[in-house]
């Protein structure tokens, strides 16, 4: 409702520094241009023709503070226009270069990044970057305490209303002197007592809004039509309420006036209008974070492309390809994930009125889920595109004078970050396999022994004497089982890598027996590394879950490997009573 008014702030909070700065008629003319073509549609060029003389007339004059703030301005401009990609990497960019200078209003960069994460209905971040604004912030700067006060009571009003209340007073007793900014409070509080469902506190929020502007008439009227419909619903005037959500006045394809709807019918008792609401909210939703994710590959292909890539064709052709795997590994985890969750969601939508409360639950559960696999995605591919596309325009950069030795180590790093980001598509076809398959031929016979020595060889290569590797056996020689010798040494290699990656020193052993009474084949991979703590035991085969976040990967294996090990008619555990770091067990039938 207020989003669109709050995120002029930044801009508007900066004008009194500007309109005082300089005499200067030229430059006041060019001020006065900028300020124009910055809420002018469809003259982007100009804009940032006019900024960069902005920043050029700053510079000369040693005038870094307000240079710094036109920066911050065009990764605003930015994302207001959906250029997310750019604009983070603009906030970055500012954000580093700050600190080189010495300049400390780390606050305005960081308000930027969380209303860039705001606008997409990215909660968690946008929470994350103003509390990181609020950290950094000077409590004697006034415009920028009030911004990132009003953006977290606005963030958090639909969803933590209680504490928006705290973070919208301390906005409304900064501004009480300025009549459009506490217009923009008592619009906040109003939402707020909404979504608290407190009527006699919304009543008097409306009361004092509408005195507000009776004594301010000139004050802008945008969220006052969300306001009457709150009104509204609290009277029961189902009429009137949906002559004001039908009307042009309410914005269809915002997630804050979706977010009004949803608990409007909620209040008024229309479950079946409130679930399609949500629906309509979801797939919002899912299109912003899908057109910020396929924004942010064509941000780096148009990266990729200002490289003239005459030598080493080879190069090109993989290039190519990182960016072909990185389109097609989007569009696969969105197919991947629409497909997990649709089913599910249409099976909510046929339950009872009264469940609308778990069914509500569940789509929020569904919208963090994705919102952590797109966050996983970006995290994991970054890296090595960064390190493909920084060798590639080194290599093929006249300039540079790279020797031969230094050319191939870049060549190979190219090719391993390819491969990478090849594993990283393999890993997620290999779930979307696992979901739809419901066995694994079973007509291997497997050398048990046999197999397990062949593997610790294989594992001792990667080792490299780095830790003591061993296999114990207490099975017959020549005992064999019946299974898919594939997926068993896949399962034995993923719990063996783990184990060699997250053990720093000390030992990783491998070992067989076969269960009394005919319990089976058991095999135990056992290390001495740090081990998984007690209160994680119980998600160590969840999707995503990884114990040390900063570890590759994207927390897929041990899923894949306890989806596979249930089809091999075997189970997968985590050995809970071991404490002197890991060990995972794994039982086959033996026959």
């Amino acid at each position: 409702m207020t989003k669109s008014l709050i995120l002029s702030f930044l801009l508007l909070l900066f004008l009194p520094t500007l309109a005082q700065e300089q005499p200067d008629t030229a430059f006041q003319h060019l001020r006065e241009r900028y300020l124009k073509l910055y809420n002018e549609p469809n003259r982007e060029a100009e804009f940032f023709e006019v900024s960069e003389k902005m920043k050029a007339y700053y510079q000369e004059q040693g005038n870094l503070d307000s240079y710094y703030k036109v920066r911050i301005n065009e990764a605003l401009y930015d994302s207001e226009r959906g250029y997310n990609y750019r604009a983070i990497k603009k906030a970055n960019s500012t954000l580093e270069d700050m600190k080189k200078d010495g300049i400390k209003q780390y606050q305005v960069v960081y308000t930027v990044l969380g209303s860039i994460f705001d606008s997409r209905g990215n909660y968690r971040m946008a929470d994350k970057y103003y509390r990181e604004a609020l950290d950094n912030a000077n409590l004697k700067d006034t415009g920028s305490v009030i911004s990132i006060y009003s953006r977290l009571a606005d963030l958090k009003s639909t969803r933590e209303p209680k504490e928006a209340w705290k973070w919208n007073e301390l906005f409304g007793s900064m501004v009480r002197n300025n009549a459009s900014f506490y217009n923009v409070y008592l619009i906040l509080k109003g939402q707020i007592c909404f979504f608290m469902e407190d009527k006699r506190k919304f009543a008097t929020a409306y009361k004092e809004l509408l005195d507000h502007r009776r004594k301010y008439p000139k004050v802008n009227d945008y969220g006052l039509k969300s306001m009457e419909l709150m009104h509204e619903v609290f009277e029961g005037n189902l009429d009137n309420v949906l002559a004001i959500i039908r009307s042009d006045t309410l914005q269809p394809d915002n997630l804050n006036q979706l977010d009004i709807r949803i608990k409007a019918y909620q209040i008024l008792g229309l479950e079946k209008l409130a679930m399609r609401e949500v629906e309509k909210r979801r797939d919002l939703r899912d299109s912003l974070n899908s057109d910020m994710l396929f924004n942010n590959i064509n941000e780096i292909n148009a990266e990729l492309g200002i490289a003239k890539l005459n030598e080493q064709a080879s190069k090109e052709r993989e290039m190519w390809l990182a960016a072909v795997i990185v389109l097609l590994l989007t569009g696969l985890g969105l197919l991947i994930w629409r497909h997990l969750t649709r089913r599910a969601y249409q099976k909510r939508l046929q339950k009872k009125n009264q469940e609308l409360e778990i069914a509500l639950d569940h789509a929020k559960e569904s919208d963090r889920m994705k919102t952590l696999f797109i966050e996983h995605v970006s995290h994991e591919i970054r890296t090595p595109l960064n390190i493909i596309t920084g060798f590639a325009q080194v290599i093929t950069n006249s300039s540079y004078e790279v020797d031969e030795a230094s050319r191939n180590r870049m060549i190979s790093d190219i090719s391993k970050n390819t491969n990478q980001i090849t594993e990283i598509v393999n890993e997620l076809l290999e779930l979307a396999d696992g979901e739809s398959k419901e066995y694994y031929d079973r007509n291997d016979i497997v050398d048990v022994n046999l197999t397990c020595q062949q593997l610790m060889s294989n594992l001792e290569k990667e080792n490299n004497g780095r830790l003591t590797l061993s296999f114990k056996s207490l099975l017959n020689k020549r005992h064999t089982i019946k299974t898919n010798q594939q997926v068993l040494e896949k399962i034995l290699i993923q719990l063996l890598n783990n184990a060699l990656k997250f053990t720093e020193e000390g030992s990783v052993e491998l070992s067989v027996r076969e269960r009394a009474g005919n319990g089976g084949t058991e095999f135990s991979v056992t290390d001495t590394g740090r081990g998984i703590s007690k209160e994680n035991q119980d998600k160590v085969f969840e999707r995503f879950y990884k114990e040390d976040s900063f570890k590759q990967g994207f927390g897929l294996g041990l899923t894949l490997c306890l989806k596979s090990a249930r089809l091999l008619g075997g189970t997968l555990e985590l050995d809970k009573k071991y404490d002197k770091g890991a060990r995972f067990v794994l039982t086959l039938p033996s026959v």
